[in-house]
C-alpha cells in the first residue's frame, strides 16, 4: 500500500509538499490534506497524474489550476486509503466534481491546502451525503460586509450568545453553511441561499451545530428539516464537515 501511494503521488517538481491524513470526528470513511505550492504548478502536472488538463479550466489562473489538482490529488489518496482504484474525477455541469457511484466525496480548497473527505456508498444510499469546508478566521470588516447575506439577526444574536470571540463564530456559522450545501447538494441537485437555512442550535462542548431548513428543497428535504455539522479549528482556520445519513 504504501508503494503504491509513493508511486502515485510523487512528483517531478516540489509541487506537492505533503499528503497528510486529517481526523474528522465521527467520520469512519478517509480525509486526506494535500498541501501543495502554487509557485511550482506546472500543465504538465496533470499529464503526471493521468489527467489532461480540463477543457473548463484552460482559461483558468495559475492558482485556480493549482488548487484543483491538489484536490485531485487529495482524492487519489483519499481512494487508496479505502483500498480503492483512484480514479478520474470530471467536472460535471455546474463545476462539482462528479463522484463515481461508488463513494461519496467532497473536496475544499484553503490556502496551500486541498482537502477531500471521502467514504464507500453505504448501502442504502443515504440521504445527505458528506461535505466538507475549509475557512481561514473571518476578521471583524470582512465580517460586517458578509453577515447580511450569510446569517439572520436571529442567528448572530445565537452566535454571539455561545461564542465569546465573534471572529470566530461567525467563521463556524459561515464554514458550516457551505458544508451543508456540499453535503445537500446531491440530492437537491441545484443551488439554495446562505438565508434559505438557518442556525437553530449551537453545542460548543460537542463543537456542533444544528442547521434548519427554511424552504423545501427536495420531496425529502422540506422546511423544518434539521442536519448537524461538526467543526473544529485548527491554527487560524475551522474545518467543518456533514455526516452522511
Amino acid at each position: 500500500m504504501i508503494q503504491a501511494l509513493a508511486g502515485i503521488l510523487s512528483t517531478p517538481s516540489n509541487f506537492v509538499v505533503a499528503n497528510e491524513a486529517v481526523e474528522l470526528s465521527g467520520f469512519k470513511g478517509a480525509c486526506c490534506r494535500c498541501r501543495f505550492e502554487t509557485t511550482q504548478y506546472t500543465d504538465a502536472l496533470f499529464y503526471h497524474y493521468q489527467d489532461a488538463v480540463p477543457a473548463a479550466l484552460l482559461n483558468a489562473t495559475k492558482v485556480r489550476k493549482a488548487e484543483f489538482l491538489a484536490g485531485r490529488i487529495a482524492a487519489r489518496h483519499a481512494f487508496i486509503q479505502l483500498g480503492i482504484t483512484p480514479q478520474a474525477i470530471p467536472i460535471a455541469r455546474h463545476r462539482q466534481p462528479l463522484w463515481p457511484a461508488t463513494v461519496l466525496a467532497s473536496i475544499s480548497h484553503h490556502a496551500d491546502s486541498a482537502f477531500c473527505m471521502m467514504m464507500p456508498t453505504p448501502s442504502p444510499k443515504p440521504l445527505i451525503s458528506i461535505g466538507i469546508d475549509v475557512e481561514s478566521i473571518v476578521h471583524a470588516a470582512d465580517h460586517a460586509l458578509l453577515s447580511p447575506s450569510i446569517a439572520s439577526r436571529k442567528e448572530l444574536d445565537t452566535m454571539t450568545a455561545n461564542f465569546l470571540d465573534n471572529e470566530y463564530g461567525f467563521t463556524v456559522v459561515f464554514s458550516a453553511k457551505e458544508a451543508l450545501f456540499k453535503a445537500l447538494y446531491p440530492a437537491v441537485g441545484r443551488y439554495f441561499d446562505f438565508l434559505d437555512v438557518e442556525i437553530s442550535a449551537i453545542n460548543i462542548s460537542k463543537c456542533e451545530l444544528e442547521i434548519r431548513l427554511l424552504i423545501d428543497l427536495s420531496a425529502q428535504l422540506l422546511r423544518g428539516h434539521t442536519v448537524t455539522v461538526h467543526w473544529k479549528k485548527e491554527a487560524n482556520t475551522v474545518i467543518s464537515w456533514v455526516l452522511p445519513y
